[in-house]
């Protein structure tokens, strides 16, 4: 689980959003380094209780994803279920907004500025006056498929796979490209 963690930081988009790009300088890097570890050690810390409280109290009948919601309406608590289910919305819509901000950006960088490059469209007056709304209508646009993508995937997808599982496969997706990024680092004569 180690090498994939490492390979995803390195290669999904929101990982490499929030890991890099947004720590611009060696305070800021050093920050990071120092603060991550804690800050996976406070997410990680009620993740066994949660779950061995949901084994004991649901009998593993329920979706292990829904434990932390569902041991707070067995236990009569309402409002800590309407807090964590806050908290828990919070984190996604979070989780949607990087992820869609930094694919957005990458599209525009790596797929649409090199056509536009190519046809030289740059050089004409008009799309030089306005590129920089150009290129936000761009962004908008590649963030409203991305989300689009994100919902038929959803609609697509099998419901009764956990989200662990969802991520787990993503982490294994990204990591079959690991060889070829790290040889490219390695291995200077190496092309695309």
């Amino acid at each position: 689980h180690a090498g994939l963690s490492a390979a995803a930081i390195l290669m999904l988009p929101r990982q490499f959003h929030v890991t890099v790009v947004e720590n611009r300088t060696a305070n800021e890097l050093r920050m990071a380094g120092l603060l991550f570890p804690l800050y996976l050690i406070a997410i990680n810390i009620f993740v066994l209780p949660i779950a061995i409280a949901g084994l004991l109290t649901i009998g593993g009948n329920g979706d292990a994803d829904l434990y932390v919601l569902q041991l707070p309406l067995l236990n009569h608590m309402p409002v800590v279920s309407l807090i964590t289910f806050i908290g828990g919305f919070s984190a996604a819509t979070a989780m949607v907004i990087v992820a869609s901000v930094a694919l957005s950006i990458m599209v525009s960088n790596d797929i649409v500025m090199p056509i536009f490059l190519r046809q030289k469209l740059l050089n004409r007056s008009s799309h030089r006056d306005d590129f920089a709304k150009t290129l936000l209508n761009i962004r908008r646009t590649a963030i409203f498929a991305v989300l689009l993508l994100g919902y038929a995937y959803y609609r697509a997808a099998d419901s009764t796979s956990g989200l662990a599982s969802i991520g787990l496969l993503a982490f294994a997706a990204i990591a079959q490209m690991a060889p070829s990024l790290l040889g490219g680092l390695v291995w200077r004569r190496a092309n695309a």
